[in-house]
């Protein structure tokens, strides 16, 4: 019997569903099974901080979120700088990332921008983990549509302050 992998448009239409039926975390939860990745967690800055507004560590599915962190702790700020996406497969021999704090904490990372419909960077949608992952670029333009549904679909949570 040969197994095979669903297509993006199926993984997408069952988080349409998880999301609409059990939430956001639900939704995120599941996204991260078609993956290696340890983490997902949806972000937002406030100031110069990152906030977790949705996290999922698959080691301790307990853990409901990050602590807050200084935005240039964390590889978040690389896609707040260019509203774009910013990927590391292993920080260790990412040239780019020399001299980062969390460089030997978080050694690989895909953080893609949630954008509102007036091109306001909301949040960021990342994959991470403490071990080297390999990414495809074939996958990027799934988290795109992945983040697009958050944004449009108003999934992205506020500040756990509700100061944004």
């Amino acid at each position: 019997m040969i197994s095979t992998l669903p297509s993006q448009d199926e993984v997408f239409d069952q988080f349409s569903e998880i999301i609409e039926s059990k939430g956001v975390r639900a939704a995120l939860i599941y996204l991260l099974h078609q993956t290696d990745f340890r983490y997902i967690g949806i972000f937002r800055f406030e100031n110069d901080r990152v906030i977790s507004v949705v996290h999922y560590d698959r080691e301790n599915p307990a853990v409901m979120a990050t602590e807050d962190k200084p935005l240039l702790s964390t590889y978040c700020c690389y896609v707040k700088d260019t509203k774009g996406v910013f990927t590391t497969a292993n920080a260790l021999l990412d040239a780019r990332l020399d001299g980062h704090p969390q460089l030997q904490q978080v050694q690989a990372y895909c953080g893609i921008p949630i954008l509102d419909s007036e091109g306001l960077l909301i949040g960021t949608l990342c994959y991470y983990d403490t071990v080297p992952r390999d990414m495809l670029n074939s996958e990027l333009s799934f988290k795109f549509r992945i983040a697009s549904a958050l944004a449009y679909g108003n999934h992205v949570p506020p500040h756990p302050s509700g100061s944004v």
